[in-house]
């Protein structure tokens, strides 16, 4: 995904994992320029493409920490052997019809699907006609990488190519030059003219020799080094001025020997770069973190970039699927819509309704709250009456038991009832007083006084839990 700033940061860690080699240089921007703040280089013990990206990525960090590397933004060099190049002239187009000429281009000349591949492009221009360069990298590999480096806790800014990244590898518009960079395992191609990077591509380069060690095959690197040269347009081809070897020692000056040649006939000059382990991956690895920081050089990014949240919506569905849900989501909200106008229709109606019947049921409203506030003045359930009712019975019929008083108390909801009276027998009062117990209605039966003998006065109060109808 691409990291985008509004200020580019003023440090950021140039890492290359070509040929097992493990090589970061983290470069720090300062007032004119930029430096070396640390480097870090070892041979990778796993695969990078190890099908446990972790493993490596553990590998890494190690290597890092031990370094006292920090830095979590890093440029990383994608290994040119993952690259495949596809070279088209382009006739004077608009941009639309020119992308969909090479869309189809690509789709021709690449050994896979344009929707597995991360492409980017190279424009070269002559005197005859412009070329388009299409260098793509598989996106199965890209996202290898990624997990490599977020196992390393590293944040990738960009994957750049490296031999473009060394400065004098693009030539200036009008000349051109081949650059090779020979390795251990393998050779670099580089061929820059019109501006641009007119071929790329990787070859073998050395044999093993019955002593050990490599030697380098300069038949196989000059028949490819031919095969690349015809291939370049003629146009292109005459801005070619310039050979450049790069690479271990031996390997360069047994090249350089078996080139000198042919470089002769074809108008190069050979110019040779010697580095001690190879392909020179300290300088890409810091060209490429100090392009980056400048925002200068020839720059080619297979950095995938991070889509929008509305761009993954839609990635999930072909057109046809995306015009299915379009048409059930518009179908959704028609029959919201429609929903909503019946609902608005009828709520006119019951109110045109309530303008015909408000006056009748204000009305009706007023005699309620009337009726209301005098309803207790017109109980109809003689609720004093039934308790006087339901106590008679408990009292004996022969009149042995006689009640003066009979008073009865309403406080909230609580009824309490006080009686005295007059009692002939005392045996009748006792059972007065157990007729009352066993009332359900009676609760909480106490006597509070009898006096005197023949005739007794009592006093009886209880509460009442029966209805009291109000």
């Amino acid at each position: 995904m691409i990291w985008k700033f509004k200020n580019r940061p003023n440090s950021v860690l140039g890492l290359t994992l070509s040929d097992g080699q493990f090589r970061a240089v983290q470069v720090a921007r300062s007032k004119d320029a930029v430096k070396v703040v640390h480097s870090a280089s070892a041979a990778l013990s796993t695969d990078l493409m190890n099908p446990k990206p972790e493993l490596v990525g553990r590998e890494i960090r190690g290597y890092l920490d031990a370094a006292k590397i920090h830095e979590h933004a890093c440029v990383v060099e994608v290994p040119a052997d993952w690259v495949m190049s596809l070279r088209t002239k382009i006739p004077a187009l608009s941009p639309e019809d020119l992308d969909s000429l090479l869309q189809i281009e690509a789709e021709k000349g690449f050994p896979y699907d344009v929707e597995q591949l991360q492409i980017t492009r190279s424009l070269q221009r002559s005197a005859d006609g412009d070329h388009v360069t299409q260098l793509a990298v598989r996106k199965d590999r890209l996202d290898h990488l990624s997990a490599v480096l977020k196992a390393a806790r590293l944040r990738p800014v960009s994957f750049p190519l490296g031999l473009p990244a060394l400065q004098g590898t693009i030539a200036a518009p009008g000349k051109g030059s081949i650059t090779v960079a020979v390795g251990q395992n393998g050779a670099t191609l580089l061929v820059s003219a019109g501006g641009g990077i007119s071929a790329f591509r990787t070859c073998e380069a050395t044999n093993a020799s019955e002593v050990g060690g490599n030697l380098a095959n300069g038949d196989a690197v000059s028949r490819e080094l031919r095969v690349t040269f015809e291939q370049v347009p003629a146009d292109l081809r005459r801005d070619l001025q310039e050979l450049s070897l790069s690479g271990e020692a031996g390997l360069v000056n047994r090249l350089a020997d078996n080139l000198r040649d042919w470089s002769k006939t074809t108008g190069l000059e050979v110019r040779t770069g010697i580095s001690p382990d190879g392909l020179p991956g300290d300088r890409i690895a810091e060209a490429i973190a100090a392009n980056w920081l400048e925002t200068t050089g020839h720059t080619i990014d297979f950095l995938p970039v991070r889509p929008g949240r509305w761009s993954l919506l839609v990635a999930r569905y072909n057109s046809k699927r995306l015009a299915t849900v379009g048409l059930a989501v518009g179908g959704a909200v028609a029959l919201l819509l429609l929903a909503f106008g019946w609902q608005e229709f009828r709520l006119q109606l019951l109110r045109s309704e309530w303008g015909g019947m408000q006056a009748q049921v204000a009305t009706l409203t007023g005699i309620q709250d009337r009726i209301r506030d005098y309803r207790p003045w017109y109980d109809r359930s003689f609720p004093d009456l039934r308790i006087l009712a339901r106590v008679t019975q408990c009292f004996p019929e022969n009149g042995s038991v006689t009640a003066r008083t009979f008073d009865i108390h309403h406080v909230a909801n609580v009824t309490t009832v006080d009686i005295t009276g007059t009692a002939r027998d005392n045996r009748a009062l006792l059972r007065t007083q157990d007729q009352l117990r066993k009332a359900k209605e009676i609760q909480g039966l106490k006597v509070e006084s009898i006096s005197g003998k023949i005739p007794a006065q009592f006093t009886f109060t209880f509460r009442w839990i029966g209805d009291s109808g109000s």
